[in-house]
């Protein structure tokens, strides 16, 4: 029996309300109401609470559909996928801070390097977002339904509050415009948006 199908049924043999399990799953009601209509999966950890409130084990839940453990696998690949771009984002970072010590930043020479390698990193970061439904083993349909895209997220609190700190730090960096705090601030902000990429679980909402 499909996933979807057998923890709606499973659910309603128990007696519990969409509700009830969200609130035991610290996920919303809408989350439990897609797993039930197959529009998307839990991950392993959510899985392993789904096994024993509902009293069934891991494996047959696995066995039961295929597509449920082709959605870990992808889930696994994700992880891994944000875990190295993050550490790109913090090295980036840290590379930045560790300039301010060693660059001349009044030399044309190296401002228009800097600027250069920063627009070079921006497309590859957008362009990475365009192929990593593919290094996924996902149709971009699948991807977007997935909700993986930065872009179709839903920020939970912690989420929110990091998004608003990368902000404001943006503009900080545009209205006060002093070269010594825009260069730490601009190695922050990578830093920051590594930890988001390598935390994305925390950052968004389930």
């Amino acid at each position: 029996m499909e996933f979807g199908n057998y923890i709606k049924e499973q659910r309603n043999n128990l007696g519990f309300t969409q509700a009830e399990i969200a609130k035991e799953l610290h996920v919303t009601r809408q989350t439990i109401s897609n797993w039930e209509q197959g529009k998307s999966y839990p991950d392993l950890d959510t899985l392993v609470k789904i096994s024993d409130i509902y009293k069934v084990s891991i494996d047959f839940l696995l066995k039961g559909d295929k597509n449920l453990k082709k959605d870990l696998d992808q889930g696994k690949a994700y992880n891994a996928f944000s875990i190295f771009r993050g550490l790109f984002f913090i090295m980036y970072g840290l590379f930045f801070l560790l300039t301010n010590y060693l660059v001349d930043y009044n030399s044309p020479t190296v401002n228009f390097c800097i600027f250069s390698f920063a627009i070079i990193f921006g497309v590859a970061i957008l362009y990475g977002e365009h192929v990593k439904p593919f290094f996924l083993g996902m149709s971009k349909q699948a991807y977007r339904q997935k909700g993986t895209n930065f872009f179709n997220q839903k920020f939970s609190l912690t989420g929110k509050i990091v998004l608003g700190l990368l902000l404001t730090i943006i503009a900080i960096m545009v209205i006060i415009r002093n070269d010594d705090l825009n260069n730490y601030l601009e190695s922050l902000l990578f830093i920051l948006i590594g930890l988001m990429a390598i935390f994305q679980k925390y950052m968004v909402k389930k």
